[in-house]
């Protein structure tokens, strides 16, 4: 082998060590963002502003009253749903973060979104795909769970624990004594 043959093959190595090395850093790039991205949407869910909305967003699907209350939920289900979608979370995270909600807010909600769907057929469209997906990775990983085909009865169980993240008008929560 002449000395540029091997020249060459030596170029051709190093740019392979290079493009390889590239992909490498841009998966572990995507992986931190998607992270990172989780644990902001976790936060966001968590926050007592958005526990409130929860709260309030549960009693009216669970009484069938004002169910537009349940909106701004929903609507956090749709965001989650485009980044599922679009590959930037991964459809076992997001179900190991929110399965719990994503499927007792669509069963609850069905209905109402039903309803709305009728008006704008994109309407939570993503909250829909991302619920399917979800409950996909729920029949894989457990066939017998029972948030598969949820009763009425644990679906109102669930609904009024939602309800009880906002204590009654003029009731103190014991976590809100302490923040004073």
């Amino acid at each position: 082998m002449t000395w540029e043959a091997l020249t060459a093959v030596g170029t051709i190595v190093l740019a392979l060590i290079a493009i390889s090395m590239g992909y490498i850093q841009t998966k572990g790039f995507k992986l931190n963002l998607a992270a990172n991205l989780s644990m902001k949407l976790v936060d966001q869910f968590d926050q007592k502003e958005f526990k409130l909305i929860r709260s309030k967003a549960a009693r009216a699907l669970k009484d069938h009253v004002a169910e537009e209350e349940a909106e701004d939920v929903f609507d956090f289900f749709e965001t989650v749903g485009l980044f599922t979608r679009r590959k930037a979370l991964d459809v076992e995270v997001v179900h190991s973060l929110f399965f719990h909600w994503i499927n007792m807010y669509w069963v609850a909600g069905k209905p109402y979104i039903s309803r709305r769907q009728s008006e704008s057929k994109c309407l939570w469209k993503d909250f829909g795909y991302l619920y399917r997906e979800v409950l996909a990775v729920e029949m894989k990983d457990d066939p017998s769970s029972q948030d598969i085909s949820l009763s009425p009865e644990d679906l109102e169980h669930h609904l009024n624990d939602e309800v009880a993240l906002m204590p009654p008008a003029g009731e103190v929560s014991l976590s809100d004594s302490k923040q004073e």
